[in-house]
């Protein structure tokens, strides 16, 4: 396992070397929620202050296990049980770039890989600045690079579950497949376990804006600290799933 998790770990530095997310103008009109495609969700994040990628990475993680549970900081007592797949932008090069993020796991107790899909750009789009007041960035993409990655050979993987959960987190880098937290969405943002996600159906058209629940110690620095996410979802066509509405031009 040590072998796997070594090879995982390589191949996630290459994928940050050449910046799997990629910066590019929005959807033009004719899609669905929130701009997405059939097959696609689209994700803001939202700050207080302006964003800081040499200091801080902005998170986006989803539990697409089907098993219920929350993502939240207290990823040793649960042993990672929540964390599936999500998004995070960060710096890079001095620049800022967005990917989407596996979590392989191996079994054993203990930290999963963090595993950078390397995505194209038609698969993942990343937007800086997408509401003009350095608060907000913004993600499409779809929903496949989220499908669980087999780290051993094995039947194609099938998609997850179609009910899904998320939770939204500001961290401090950290060494290799660890997260040091400083905010969340929860009320008790680094040391949250309170955040209880909403139901996530990605069979579903929707775009909703969840706010970050009040604070009583909230990060110091507003850069740090969480004020929303708004995630849009436009299913995958399918006998099970209600398709967006095409907008106007």
């Amino acid at each position: 396992m040590i072998g796997k998790v070594a090879f995982v770990y390589l191949v996630t530095m290459a994928c940050v070397v050449v910046a799997c997310g990629r910066q590019v103008t929005p959807n033009p009109p004719g899609f669905g929620a929130g701009g997405a495609a059939p097959g696609f969700m689209t994700i803001k994040y939202d700050i207080a202050g302006p964003l800081n990628f040499s200091a801080y990475q902005y998170w986006v993680i989803f539990n697409t296990s089907g098993n219920g549970l929350t993502p939240l900081t207290n990823t040793f007592q649960t042993n990672w049980a929540a964390y599936s797949a999500g998004t995070e932008a960060a710096g890079l090069n001095g620049g800022t770039s967005a990917w989407a993020v596996q979590f392989l796991k191996s079994g054993q107790p203990g930290p999963p890989a963090f595993f950078h899909v390397i995505a194209p750009g038609q698969q993942f789009q990343y937007i800086l600045n997408s509401n003009g007041l350095n608060t907000e960035f913004s993600m499409t993409l779809q929903r496949v690079v989220f499908n669980p990655i087999n780290v051993t050979p094995a039947p194609s993987p099938t998609p997850p579950p179609h009910i899904w959960r998320f939770n939204g987190f500001v961290t401090q880098p950290s060494g290799p497949n660890q997260l040091l937290f400083l905010d969340s969405m929860g009320p008790g943002g680094a040391t949250d376990t309170q955040f209880s996600s909403p139901q996530l159906d990605i069979n579903q058209c929707f775009d909703q804006v969840f706010y970050k629940q009040q604070d009583v110690n909230p990060p110091s620095d507003p850069s740090a600290q969480l004020v929303s996410i708004e995630i849009a979802n436009n299913p995958s066509p399918g006998p099970s799933s209600s398709p967006c509405p095409s907008s106007s031009p």
